[in-house]
């Protein structure tokens, strides 16, 4: 069949649980345990506080008005629905959607996006974006048919607008609300503004929101994997299943769930369903089962392995909505996870008919469990790839492993963790390998496919690596989302090759090993990538401020024995203020980067070079083995500021102040150096004459460069 499989009921318009969960929190920080009683009762709530605290449930309409209502009554807070908002962001800003939402790269972006990602939190009325542009954007909201706006949805959606910047590290924005349907108008109008510089921003704020995310990833990550023990201790596959569908409710946030499974191939059909009712939910499976299309509103997994095809499931939203591609991509992550751990579980439920086969099977489970738990932690690729390598002999019997991650931008496999079992060529091998080199990698990156391949080493384009390492048998497995190749893992044995021997059984375990292993590093690379953001200015690139206030201490740290003398410069740009009045901030923020890129070039690979805040910037010079070597070090930095810096149209002749303080001969603590270089930049800002910036511009009509009036 063909046709296009509809859901035989809407999806009800609801909100978010999100709302819920922090109205309650406001009201409970007031109020204590008797104010939520008393909130509950005066809503006339259909549902518990557990129910309305778990942001991957939905209730209705009627109900979220109700609560923001009777918060707003015996809070005594007009604001009550605003806050709510507010603090719905801050909820949902270490989860999954967060993570989707970020990956658009700009509050920009999120908000043209916003007719979809507001589908996140309620799908009670449609929000657009008419006009986007740097720090500004106009929304209009329109209410679902047969729904009424009321002031309390008005406060809610200024509050949800205000902190979308937050998701980004910025200041929250500015909503004026200047149309409202509440009121008559054919739908409500606000106008967005924020710094989209992020000069308003609070650099310790953006820090601890880059924290709570790691943290929260951290935690998330466990969560996921601690669901293998409860899958393989599980009795009942039915309550298996309930929880495979609430872990994917948290992963991928949308009103209804339907996960349909055989979990053997003559059974019947297991259905589990998240807000519908048993009839929808049995409806939908069957389509699915027939063949029919999806509608674009849902997002429809496969929950099968290699050992075997389990079923499906579907996250869906109402007619019209969109799910982002990193969202189907997640939901199809998680459920090959879940079909891993059925196999496990499944494999239990068998025990009773074969007994030997229920024991190898617990064993491989057990295995793959231990390696969920060394994974279970929100590392960076190299520490994930580092616990990959050490526990996997547990899972198959080999001699070596190792793993590499694709470089998009080298174009190469590089290899990032070996684990030779104590034989002393640990390094041994091709530590980059190209498709060139490797036909097989070349059919990976235009199609991943997880399907392991057995190497015949003796016809291998790469038999010199093989031997160079003693291999006498090899197996290499893809790492890879069904869109994207992410890396492989390698195994190998140096003796015994029927170890290796192609067989379902070990094909198998590689397969569950894969699956760990993309979970783990696509959170690897979000870990990467958070700390990046952590420590470094968003502008230049530079190490910021955090990063400087780390390795300051480690250096003093090193030093302490006054053996390893270091160095702080504090390079300050003179005038830098009349360069963003005259010729505008863009010029400036150009300037910045270009005054940045001189720093770094003047500096040594080992030494750091961070950017403060504005146009302060300095440079720690560490391991210095002659003091009298810091003179050429100095001129080095002075000339960088020599010639002019070409900004587009303008040549800018940029003089900055120079300060130093030498450890320990100036300070021998952080703060007592930190004072002394800003003395000394200081004294040298004071010696300079009055003007020292100097532009040229050329001239439009005949290509001449002329000086502007100051």
């Amino acid at each position: 069949m063909n046709e296009p499989a509809t859901s035989p009921k809407s999806v009800v318009h609801s909100f978010s649980c999100a709302l819920s969960a922090m109205a309650i929190s406001h009201v409970r920080r007031k109020l204590g345990e008797e104010g939520v009683a008393r909130l509950l009762s005066e809503a006339q709530s259909s549902h518990d506080a557990s129910y309305l605290t778990d942001v991957g449930n939905w209730i209705s309409f009627d109900e979220a008005i109700a609560l923001l209502r009777a918060g707003e009554a015996i809070t005594q807070d007009r604001h009550f629905a605003m806050h709510a908002g507010d603090e719905s962001i801050r909820l949902l800003g270490s989860s999954a959607t967060a993570t989707v939402l970020r990956s658009l790269g700009s509050v920009e972006e999120h908000m043209r996006q916003l007719k979809v990602s507001a589908q996140r939190y309620s799908t009670t009325a449609e929000l657009d974006a008419v006009e986007v542009r740097p720090g500004y954007a106009e929304i209009h909201a329109v209410m679902a048919p047969g729904l009424t706006r009321t002031s309390q949805h008005c406060d809610w959606t200024i509050g949800l607008l205000r902190q979308a910047t937050v998701l980004f590290g910025l200041a929250p924005a500015q909503v004026e609300h200047t149309s409202c349907q509440a009121l008559g108008a054919p739908y409500c109008r606000y106008l967005v503004r924020w710094d989209a510089s992020g000069a308003g921003s609070d650099e310790g704020a953006q820090v601890r929101m880059l924290r709570e995310q790691l943290s929260a990833l951290s935690r998330r990550l466990e969560g996921i994997f601690a669901t293998a023990a409860d899958l393989i201790s599980a009795g009942d596959l039915n309550d298996t299943l309930a929880r495979i569908a609430d872990r994917a409710a948290q992963q991928v946030r949308a009103p209804k769930y339907v996960l349909a499974v055989r979990p053997s191939t003559e059974g019947q059909m297991i259905v589990q369903a998240k807000g519908m009712d048993e009839e929808e939910a049995e409806q939908v499976a069957r389509r699915l089962y027939e063949g029919c299309v999806p509608p674009s509103n849902w997002a429809v997994a496969e929950i099968r392995s290699r050992h075997r095809d389990y079923g499906r499931l579907v996250a869906m939203y109402q007619e019209g909505a969109q799910f982002f591609p990193q969202e189907r991509e997640l939901l199809e992550l998680y459920s090959r996870y879940a079909a891993t751990a059925l196999d496990s579980a499944t494999a239990l439920l068998e025990a009773q008919s074969n007994r030997d086969e229920a024991q190898r099977r617990h064993q491989e489970a057990s295995a793959l469990l231990e390696l969920a738990r060394q994974l279970a932690s929100a590392g960076s690729t190299a520490q994930i790839a580092s616990r990959l390598v050490e526990a996997i002999p547990a899972v198959i019997d080999c001699d070596r492993v190792t793993v590499s991650l694709w470089d998009e931008q080298a174009g190469v496999l590089r290899r990032q963790a070996v684990n030779s079992t104590g034989w002393r060529d640990e390094q041994a091998g091709a530590e980059v390998l190209s498709p060139e080199q490797f036909p097989q990698l070349a059919a990976w990156l235009k199609r991943p496919d997880p399907e392991p391949h057995f190497i015949d080493i003796e016809s291998s384009p790469i038999k010199g690596t093989f031997r160079e390492i003693g291999a006498v048998a090899s197996v290499a497995v893809p790492i890879a989302t069904a869109r994207r190749f992410i890396g492989v893992l390698q195994v190998s044995v140096r003796s015994d090759p029927e170890r290796l021997a192609r067989s379902p059984e070990l094909s198998d375990r590689l397969a569950g090993v894969a699956a760990h292993a993309v979970i783990a590093l696509e959170n690897g690379r979000l870990v990467d990538h958070i700390t990046h953001q952590a420590h470094h200015d968003q502008l230049t690139g530079l190490a910021n401020r955090l990063a400087f206030g780390e390795r300051i201490a480690q250096a003093a740290e090193r030093g302490s024995d006054a053996t390893k003398p270091f160095a702080l410069f504090y390079i300050d740009l003179d005038r830098f203020k009349p360069i963003n009045d005259e010729f505008g901030h863009e010029a400036g923020d150009q300037l910045l980067r270009a005054v940045a890129g001189r720093l770094r070039n003047c500096a040594r690979p080992e030494d750091t070079v961070a950017r403060l805040g504005g146009d302060e910037f300095a440079v720690i010079v560490d391991a210095i083995e002659d003091p009298s070597a810091l003179e050429a070090i100095a001129q080095r930095f002075e000339r960088a500021f020599q010639s002019p810096f070409v900004i587009g149209e303008l040549r800018l002749a940029v003089q900055a102040s120079i300060g130093r303080a030498i450890w320990p001969l100036d300070a021998t603590d952080v703060e007592g150096l930190l004072r002394e270089a800003d003395a000394t930049m200081y004294r040298v800002k004071r010696s300079r004459p009055g003007r020292s910036v100097r532009a040229e511009q050329r001239s439009a009509a005949d290509g001449r460069l002329s000086s502007p009036p100051t």
